[in-house]
């Protein structure tokens, strides 16, 4: 996949709103330099806490926003990150039915 910002060639990219970035683009232009050559948790712990949709709102954030995200001033958001597709089964099953998984088993033999 290719790095948005400087259109490098790389296996493993942070997707920041729409943006594919690499850590060193983010190291380059932000104030998480970190992120170069340890850990990340820091950039997860602001993508969480500060309203971030795209890489130039990543760029706005200041040494005295991070300070105050290191000591643990700013709180998170508790907005889920993720969202998951509930998958009905192929299985179906009326209002009045009930299904159990280990007799259904138990009686195809």
């Amino acid at each position: 996949m290719k790095c948005d910002i400087c259109n490098k060639e790389f296996t493993f990219l942070y997707f920041i709103g729409r943006s594919n970035v690499c850590n060193k683009c983010i190291a380059k232009h932000t104030v998480f330099k970190e992120v170069r050559h340890s850990e990340d948790e820091l950039l997860r712990k602001a993508m969480r806490a500060f309203d971030i949709k795209s890489f130039d709102d990543l760029r706005k954030i200041t040494d005295d926003q991070l300070d105050e995200l290191a000591m643990g001033m700013v709180k998170e958001k508790k907005v889920k990150t993720f969202k998951y597709k509930k998958n009905a089964g192929p299985v179906k099953i009326d209002g009045g039915d009930y299904l159990d998984a280990q007799t259904e088993l138990d009686m195809e033999f």
